[in-house]
């Protein structure tokens, strides 16, 4: 759906409402885009997707933003090729990109102070592919290691793997420290910072910024799910997991209560999420090494388009159930449990209780060696 400002209000109460809307004008100049094609743009965190077309080159979105700033994928075409679309944060104000093509490759983005904070953003803590493909080798290394049983070349890589991460962290930090008050900082806190702090430490670095980034959509739906208080999640510890059933990539459904009676790690995440891939090689050792005595693990994926769900499934070559209804992270099975932000981990027991939330990293492997002795 096209959320659009409707024009010109008659009435003063209609005029007012108006007024009080944050908009977004995005607009798109990009030589060689295929006349007619659909344009989507999903916010994997606010669960919209808001649809153009392309004429003559061009497409342009007017989005109401009043909920705040986050994170969205911006898809040219519905032949799901990641090269025909750009990860983008967005919130009030002006984004235009221009470029020559081919698609985003080497576009031009100008407009608001977001749009040259999200720049720096990418040239400063992403660091394009250099850092990238450091960890990529360090994750290939894992899974060789892992295949062979060779454990200290395993550790060696899982060691260099976990330096990486923390340059990832230590540079978030350092741009926050910049600036303080840029909304394209929600993205370095939820998808760095809240995998490496505790609560209370990633709450108080919150705290500490300013009010532009605190009150983004990403840091507003944060604070009410996985590191606020009182959240659904939360209230889910040693309960039993909420019951459901999803279809696999070959559409037979599978139920959670098909693995009651053993230890299950339910894992979501989506193809699009890069710490979600990235913690895949240390979840398939540790399944690995516990398999044969229990343990299952269960991945909800939060995808929305098969084709990208299903290359992704081809490419890491994940050797547990994988399930997914396809609606992003408006399904109810994310709903049920609490999920906001990903990967999220949840460690349910033989008798289907959840007896551990954020399941990975050492904190599972530390809870696994006590349990399955």
């Amino acid at each position: 759906m096209n959320r659009i400002f409707l024009g010109l209000a008659l009435m003063a109460g209609l005029s007012a409402s108006a007024q009080q809307k944050k908009m977004l004008e995005l607009d798109v100049k990009i030589k060689g885009l295929i006349n007619g094609d659909i344009v989507q743009l999903w916010g994997p965190l606010t669960s919209t997707i808001d649809t153009a077309y392309v004429k003559d080159d061009h497409f342009h979105y007017s989005l109401d933003m009043s909920k705040g700033g986050s994170t969205y994928i911006l898809q040219v075409g519905n032949r799901g090729k990641e090269s025909e679309g750009t990860f983008l944060y967005l919130e009030a104000g002006t984004m235009n990109i221009t470029g020559n093509g081919p698609y985003f490759q080497n576009a031009t983005y100008t407009g608001s102070q977001f749009v040259t904070d999200w720049m720096d953003i990418n040239d400063t803590v992403l660091k394009g592919d250099s850092l990238l493909s450091e960890k990529d080798a360090a994750q290939q290394r894992m899974i060789a290691a892992t295949q062979i049983g060779d454990q200290e070349a395993k550790d060696e890589a899982y060691a260099e793997y976990q330096r990486l991460q923390q340059k990832d962290v230590e540079a978030s930090l350092a741009w926050l420290k910049k600036h303080p008050n840029s909304g394209a900082g929600s993205y370095l806190i939820n998808a760095y910072l809240a995998q490496g702090m505790g609560k209370k430490e990633l709450v108080d670095l919150i705290e500490s910024l300013g009010p532009n980034l605190r009150n983004t959509f990403t840091i507003n739906k944060m604070m009410t799910g996985t590191i606020g208080g009182g959240s659904a999640m939360a209230d889910l510890l040693n309960k039993p997991a909420p019951a459901f059933k999803l279809s696999n990539a070959a559409g037979k459904p599978v139920s959670l209560a098909d693995f009651k009676g053993k230890y299950v790690v339910l894992d979501f995440w989506a193809s699009w999420c890069k710490p979600c891939r990235a913690a895949i090689p240390e979840l398939t050792s540790v399944y690995n090494q516990y398999k044969s005595k229990g343990l299952e693990v269960l991945s909800v994926s939060l995808d929305d388009k098969k084709d990208k769900w299903l290359q992704a499934l081809d490419e890491e070559k994940m050797a547990w159930p994988q399930v997914s209804d396809l609606k992003g992270g408006a399904g109810e099975v994310p709903t049920q449990y609490g999920v906001v932000a990903i990967p999220a981990c949840f460690l349910i027991d033989p008798s289907g209780k959840v007896i551990m939330l954020g399941a990975s990293g050492e904190r599972l492997k530390q809870k696994l060696a006590e349990l399955m002795k």
